[in-house]
């Protein structure tokens, strides 16, 4: 019998180390866990669809877009209503956008507005873009992704929208095919 009893008492002092261990193991994981993902305890992205830095009722951020007929800035759209397109090759919304963006510039040049192209990418990927959008306006011009005019705007998705009134101040924001109210009034 006191084999038994000897038996039992080490086997339940085994399972004590057993679980002692087990738990120790256990918190050293959690914390090693815990300590390598940082983005764990960052910030959840706000919900929503995406959209841009400038935000309606703001004054245009200031931006210099370098075009082959010279520079293009905020202040030399000043006096002039301006829609300005953030597009990229080989994106098929930017492609269906096109024929909206021309009924536009049709409709609202003569007034005096005008349309600033700006192409993410470069050549000769995005030549085809500049051919199609080239006789629409004098300001367009192709910069690396995510390059300063599009930093200025925070635009992030292509295609990007934004109308500004003849004072600069933006009046519309879209992003993505359909998403700017001023182009789909012309598309009806």
């Amino acid at each position: 019998m006191s084999y038994v009893v000897a038996g039992l008492a080490l086997l339940a002092a085994a399972t004590l180390v057993n679980a002692l261990l087990s738990l120790a193991v256990v918190r050293g994981w959690r914390a090693t866990m815990a300590a390598s993902t940082p983005a764990a305890h960052a910030p959840a992205p706000a919900p929503g669809p995406p959209a841009l830095a400038v935000q309606e009722g703001e004054h245009s951020p200031a931006f210099t877009l370098h075009t082959p007929r010279g520079d293009v800035t905020e202040s030399a759209l000043t006096g002039h209503p301006a829609l300005i397109c953030f597009l990229r090759p080989n994106c098929g919304p930017t492609r269906n956008s096109l024929p909206v963006i021309e009924r536009w510039v049709e409709a609202n040049t003569p007034s005096g507005a005008c349309l600033v192209a700006v192409i993410s990418g470069e050549s000769p990927e995005a030549d085809p873009l500049i051919e199609a959008v080239g006789p629409l306006t004098k300001f367009v011009a192709t910069e690396p992704p995510n390059g300063p005019v599009a930093r200025a705007f925070g635009v992030r998705h292509h295609p990007s929208f934004v109308l500004l009134d003849a004072d600069g101040t933006v009046t519309e924001t879209g992003i993505g095919q359909g998403s700017l109210p001023a182009l789909d009034l012309l598309s009806a």
